[in-house]
């Protein structure tokens, strides 16, 4: 994975997980959740994943 497409992913989220929690300290709803529990996931995937030289192949 390119170094970009890493901190896109991290971005996104991020995003995703701030946006989760808001809505489920807003709403209280159980979906909303899970949706940051997954985020939480993704981020550690894309924070475990080295970022690819693209010179080499």
């Amino acid at each position: 994975m390119s170094a970009t497409a890493r901190a896109i992913g991290i971005v996104v989220t991020l995003a995703m997980l701030v946006f989760s929690g808001w809505v489920y300290l807003q709403t209280g709803d159980w979906v909303a959740l899970v949706f940051a529990i997954a985020s939480l996931g993704y981020g550690i995937f894309f924070f475990s994943v080295t970022p690819r030289d693209n010179k080499s192949s």
